[in-house]
């Protein structure tokens, strides 16, 4: 090989080494005008469509009701019913309100609300029965037959309690200390033979990253891809034989701002912190925002953008266009302070 060549080969890999290990950017930008495109916390919107933020957590639950056609948010804070145009209906601002698996219902110590109906009322319980503390005639299991034989409503709840609607109301029904629950708070809660009774709702679904919007959903980075959570291997969502709206968020552009991590005890980095740069189509406009993102080096045209697009299943699009974004950047080092989830709707 000539001399000339090997110069050039070398040099190519010099500048690939200094593009790939440094924090120097020699790609030309791919982004022509970067005023188009602002962090999501700063506002973002097209002509016809905005992005609202109603939650400022990553950790979240959001089903629809493809009956009545509204969406539940669970945050963990905040329970949150949105219409179908994406208007916020009802917020209830109660930590310790439980909101059971795929259910519309809402209890607290001693109340519940309905949240499949248009205005917010809490309806205290019929009956409260504590087995630890409360004297039965009869024995426990004999006591839930009864009423759950009665009951057009049967729910299982995170808190070790059965919630029963009979005729006269609510019953609240503690589990015996000689029984247990099957399942956890992030799946659906089950009991000996006796199935729950009430209308599921569905999850939405993010397609780029293959995840529901359960308490399970990842935003698809490369740890995620890693260390895959092997629960959702066994893990059986009915939803799976549905096919949702296939949207999805492109990367446009990512720039390197700074190392985020090096290898242990040396100075070579392992991971760059910068600000990705993404566009979303709408029918025939865009949506475009930037965020602060993570990439690897080596990971040539790949970076982490920790955003999920949930969308609903296609045979509902007549019913609704509402779709939701979440940024779940993994630290609070980042400029824009943009994490939490947005509701991506038509402008009114």
């Amino acid at each position: 090989m000539k001399a000339p060549k090997k110069k050039i080969i070398l040099i190519l890999v010099l500048l690939v080494f200094v593009q790939q290990c440094s924090t120097i950017n020699l790609i030309p930008d791919f982004v022509l005008k970067k005023s188009d495109y602002k962090y999501l916390s700063a506002g973002v919107s097209s002509k016809n469509f905005v992005l609202d933020k109603i939650s400022d957590k990553t950790y979240m639950y959001i089903t629809y009701d493809s009956v009545r056609n509204y969406f539940i948010v669970d945050d963990s804070y905040n329970k949150i019913k949105i219409s179908a145009e994406g208007d916020v209906l009802i917020n209830i601002q109660h930590p310790s309100g439980d909101l059971p698996y795929k259910s519309h219902y809402v209890f607290t110590d001693s109340t519940v609300c309905d949240l499949s109906k248009n205005s917010l009322e809490f309806e205290p319980f019929y009956k409260k029965i504590n087995s630890e503390t409360d004297t039965l005639d009869t024995k426990w299991i004999t006591l839930f037959e009864d009423y759950y034989n009665k009951a057009t409503t049967v729910i299982y709840s995170n808190n070790d309690y059965i919630y029963l609607k009979i005729k006269a109301g609510w019953v609240a029904l503690q589990l015996a200390n000689d029984y247990y629950f099957e399942g956890d708070n992030i799946s659906e809660i089950t009991f000996k033979n006796y199935p729950a009774k009430f209308e599921k709702l569905i999850f939405l679904k993010d397609n780029a990253s293959n995840t529901y919007s359960d308490w399970m959903s990842h935003s698809g980075s490369s740890a995620d891809k890693m260390y895959p959570d092997e629960d959702l291997k066994y893990f059986n969502y009915p939803e799976k034989g549905l096919k949702y709206v296939s949207n999805k968020i492109k990367t446009i552009d990512f720039k390197k701002t700074k190392s985020a991590e090096n290898y242990t005890y040396t100075p070579i980095i392992a991971q760059f912190q910068g600000v990705g740069y993404y566009k979303l189509k709408i029918g025939e406009e865009y949506i475009r925002f930037k965020e602060n993102a993570f990439k690897y080096p080596f990971m040539f045209f790949h970076s982490d953008a920790y955003l999920n697009l949930y969308t609903i299943p296609k045979k509902f699009e007549s019913k609704t266009k509402l779709s939701f974004i979440k940024y779940s950047f993994p630290t609070n080092q980042n400029e824009s302070k943009s994490q939490g989830l947005y509701l991506l709707k038509k402008k009114e």
